[in-house]
């Protein structure tokens, strides 16, 4: 006469458990990680793409002696941004990238101001050369934004925005 062996093979519900643990802490790690990389790779768009336009910005200067006013001579600059790149902007999320200019003589040509998608705050001023970042911009309007870059504005002539509303302007591409 023969036993039978009824016990099956097979995994505990315990060590079923573990292995699930195991998976969700890695899942929430490379999430993580890639809303980092994600991030770092909107603030590398932006900031690029504020150099090419402050380049685009002098050579304009350099042929014509004057920088770029309104949009019939930003057009001929042919502006081209990561327009995914950029977040809903600043001054209650109506702005994101702003061109600044002074009417007088001074240190500061012109300044751009552009927000990331990832919350940071560009600026880069024309004196300098540089781009300097924050975390965020409390100001109230694009006359502070631009104050706050170091360019002192009389009225709303003095400066052009790039992303007004949700929208971009007809002369940037992306």
């Amino acid at each position: 006469m023969r036993l039978r062996n009824n016990h099956q093979a097979g995994f505990t519900i315990v060590e079923l458990l573990i292995v699930i643990v195991i998976i969700g802490i890695l899942a929430a790690i490379t999430v993580v990680s890639y809303n980092g990389i994600q991030n770092r790779a909107y603030d590398t768009a932006v900031q690029n793409d504020i150099k090419n336009i402050a380049k685009q910005l002098e050579l304009y200067n350099a042929e014509k002696y004057v920088y770029p006013v309104g949009n019939s001579q930003l057009a001929t600059l042919g502006i081209k941004v990561a327009t995914s790149a950029y977040g809903n902007g600043f001054g209650n999320n109506i702005h994101n990238l702003v061109y600044c200019r002074v009417t007088l003589d001074g240190p500061n040509k012109f300044a751009l101001v552009a927000a990331s998608k990832s919350g940071k705050l560009f600026t880069y001023k024309s004196a300098t050369g540089l781009i300097t970042e924050s975390s965020a911009w409390a100001g109230t309007g694009t006359q502070s934004i631009c104050q706050d870059a170091g360019i002192m504005q009389t009225d709303g002539n003095d400066r052009d925005i790039f992303y007004y509303s949700s929208n971009w302007q007809a002369y940037v591409s992306g």
